[in-house]
């Protein structure tokens, strides 16, 4: 059975082995460089646990009690699509989240490479926006070039 759990220090080595295999898909880097100790640390980060093996993340942070800003998802290729529909599950999630934070709007950025990604962020209400139209305290990844808006006002359930 998959769970989604909230992060513990004891996941990190399993995050770092499940972002190393991840890379490996794609020609172009899905890390910016940045060391950990530079980037904010995400007010709410879940974990996606199969048999005790991580299989998928994500992360939120909140600005200024405004808005939020999905971060950190990715999963294991043998765990995307619908049959375990855990990107569903962990996006649900940090949804859940934000309503209880009687937030309006989430935000995301991603890179052109994660093509799935992004037909999975229209499929569950996300819009694409022009970097322009991000709130001006966006905490912008260096290498994300397409960037999402969700209205919590427009979603019951995804």
């Amino acid at each position: 059975m998959i769970e989604i759990v909230p992060y513990e220090l004891k996941y990190q080595a399993g995050i770092d082995l499940m972002m190393q295999e991840i890379a490996k898909e794609f020609s172009e880097p899905i890390m910016s460089g940045q060391k950990s100790n530079s980037v904010t640390f995400p007010h709410k980060y879940w974990v996606a646990v199969y048999e005790g093996q991580v299989i998928g993340t994500i992360a939120f942070i909140i600005i200024k009690h405004e808005y939020g800003i999905l971060k950190k998802m990715m999963l294991k290729k043998e765990f995307r699509g619908a049959i375990h529909n855990v990107a569903k599950q962990l996006l649900q999630t940090a949804i859940d989240e934000s309503r209880k934070c009687q937030l309006k709007y989430v935000y995301l950025g991603t890179m052109s490479q994660f093509k799935a990604a992004q037909s999975f962020y229209c499929k569950h209400g996300f819009e694409q926006i022009a970097e322009k139209e991000l709130p001006s305290s966006f905490l912008k990844n260096p290498i994300d070039t397409l960037f999402y808006r969700l209205s919590l006002k427009l979603i019951s359930k995804i």
